[in-house]
């Protein structure tokens, strides 16, 4: 390669080193500093994106311990009621109207199935019934295809 740069002309010489240069500065280029400088963008992106979360999810704690969510939930007596019976009569008061099926599963739990349901209700007399001491052991939701809103639920809950 050295004998074949010795027979060029000095004009050809002086092309070869500038192409070579231009080579070497674009593969410095291509390899190196393009990505540093994305890396080192993506990574300010991602911390921006970051901070502003933690920031926002601070300002919802400050929120959340305004309204008193900070403090323990006090739990509601349930007069000394079989877990099906109070499940029953929340379902009631909620106005989700009959369920397909409540029956008792073992002697703190209960099994309540819906064919048609309003979403938003059901959620609510599930943390009613929360208050009460129950959990929700199982829960399997489907939507209706027939209407917004409506779906098919079936749960178990047991009483802590």
């Amino acid at each position: 390669m050295k004998d074949w740069y010795l027979r060029q002309t000095p004009r050809d010489r002086v092309i070869v080193i500038a192409v070579s240069v231009l080579a070497l500065i674009g593969c410095l280029y291509a390899f190196v500093w393009y990505p540093l400088v994305t890396g080192l963008n993506d990574n300010r992106t991602l911390i921006n994106t970051k901070r502003e979360t933690l920031q926002k999810m601070e300002a919802a704690k400050v929120k959340i311990d305004a309204l008193g969510g900070g403090t323990a939930i006090v739990a509601k007596d349930d007069g000394g009621k079989a877990p099906y019976t109070l499940i029953d009569e929340r379902i009631r008061a909620g106005d989700l109207g009959k369920p397909d099926r409540v029956e008792p599963r073992g002697a703190n739990g209960a099994r309540v199935q819906f064919s048609e349901v309003e979403f938003d209700k059901l959620v609510l007399v599930l943390a009613d019934l929360e208050l009460y001491g129950l959990t929700v052991d199982t829960l399997n939701i489907s939507r209706s295809p027939k209407t917004s809103g409506m779906v098919s639920a079936r749960f178990n809950m047991e009483k802590n």
